[in-house]
């Protein structure tokens, strides 16, 4: 292939595939994803929180039925000590009776106590049920916009590995010391490092050349390079 045919297609690939990296970064369906995985993560965030209080209010109540528990054993130890024979005086069994009367109204009272906490926690599980819904209908729509992004995003990954490939074979032609001034002078001109002298204009910088320039490059070689901007300049083409 002749070199300045091999610089112009290369410019070309290089292009095709800077313009095909940046539809595949602003792809619509990409920014749909990263909207609903930041969408996720708030409801996760969310989740964790109820779960945290869930737990809490489990907490809270363990408690409760532990005094329950306690508050009922001496209960029974003190109806064991009137039901036993044990107690003689009035005073006694007066005082054991105002002790039976003050557990019972603590029991009471805590009962009262753990059923708030059971009502609060039906409350947080149904939070907790919705939460886990939002998240499963989250993640189905985040796998479909995701099939989506996998089919328009594989079939332009494919063009751009296929334009690579093609670039690679087309560096090969320009040989080690053209194809490295190439990638320099590409990094340096946002990617444009070849132009054509277009009667006296270059068609990199758009700047018409003086005459005296433009006479000697065309009686130099087919490749030169721009006074103006330095980019390679094809003189004359194949």
């Amino acid at each position: 292939m002749h070199t300045a045919r091999a610089l112009i297609e290369l410019q070309e690939h290089d292009l095709l595939i800077l313009r095909l990296e940046k539809e595949l970064e602003e792809m619509p369906e990409k920014r749909a994803i990263l909207t609903a995985r930041a969408k996720l993560a708030d409801i996760e965030k969310i989740r964790e929180r109820t779960e945290a209080a869930i737990h809490a209010m489990d907490a809270v109540s363990r408690r409760i039925e532990d005094q329950i528990a306690v508050a009922s054993d001496k209960m029974a130890a003190e109806q064991k000590k009137l039901e036993s024979g044990e107690i003689n005086s009035a005073k006694e069994v007066q005082a054991v009776s105002m002790e039976l009367d003050a557990l019972n109204r603590r029991v009471a009272l805590l009962e009262g106590e753990l059923l708030a906490e059971m009502q609060k926690r039906e409350n947080g599980d149904a939070q907790l049920a919705k939460i886990d819904a939002a998240l499963a209908d989250g993640h189905r729509a985040e796998s479909t916009m995701l099939d989506r992004f996998k089919d328009r995003g594989g079939e332009l990954l494919t063009r751009i590995e296929t334009a690579r490939r093609e670039r690679a074979a087309l560096l090969d032609v320009l040989g080690a010391e053209l194809g490295a001034r190439y990638e320099a002078l590409r990094l340096s001109h946002h990617g444009v490092a070849v132009a054509t002298l277009d009667d006296a204009m270059c068609t990199g910088c758009r700047v018409t050349l003086p005459s005296v320039k433009v006479l000697r490059l065309n009686e130099g070689p087919d490749i030169g390079s721009c006074p103006g901007c330095g980019r390679i300049l094809i003189v004359r083409g194949e």
